[in-house]
């Protein structure tokens, strides 16, 4: 399995992808993974997320399921992480998955997949991208976790 875990692109205080960076980050995300074999995306209720696959989504149209998953004012970031992970999970050994996700929950996410601890993600950092690969369940079974940058430095 593959799985790409990202922060939302960047926001403004409305919320949204009006800033500029925000939407060329979301259009470069669309350009980066339109080949990938991406065919799940996971995403919080906030529109930020949802914009950050706006592109994407417009360029694989059906092949891209995207499904939300709520962040309950009841939990927290961990629980959030472990729900996502769970899900994630639950899709075949072969998915290329992405989830789209906040500063406080891309780390848990990682390590609920089992892809150990990531460098804090500050208020105004938008453009890491972690890259998952995940083997299938088993012996000798691994879990490797690449460290990206993309779009411009923040």
């Amino acid at each position: 399995m593959i799985v790409f875990v990202l922060r939302h692109a960047d926001r403004t205080e409305a919320d949204d992808l009006k800033h500029p960076e925000g939407t060329e980050r979301a259009e470069l995300l669309g350009r980066m993974l339109a080949d990938s074999g991406l065919s799940v995306a996971f995403r919080s209720q906030y529109v930020r997320a949802e914009k950050t696959l706006a592109r994407l989504k417009e360029q694989l149209g059906n092949a891209l399921k995207v499904r939300t998953i709520s962040f309950l004012d009841t939990e927290d970031a961990e629980a959030y992480g472990r729900r996502v992970a769970d899900a994630v999970k639950a899709l075949p050994a072969t998915a290329v998955v992405a989830v789209v996700g906040h500063s406080d929950t891309v780390e848990p996410t990682i390590r609920s997949l089992g892809g150990g601890s990531i460098p804090e993600i500050k208020p105004h950092e938008f453009d890491k991208l972690f890259v998952l690969f995940i083997d299938p369940p088993g012996p000798g079974a691994k879990i490797s976790t690449l460290r990206l940058r993309y779009g411009a430095a923040t």
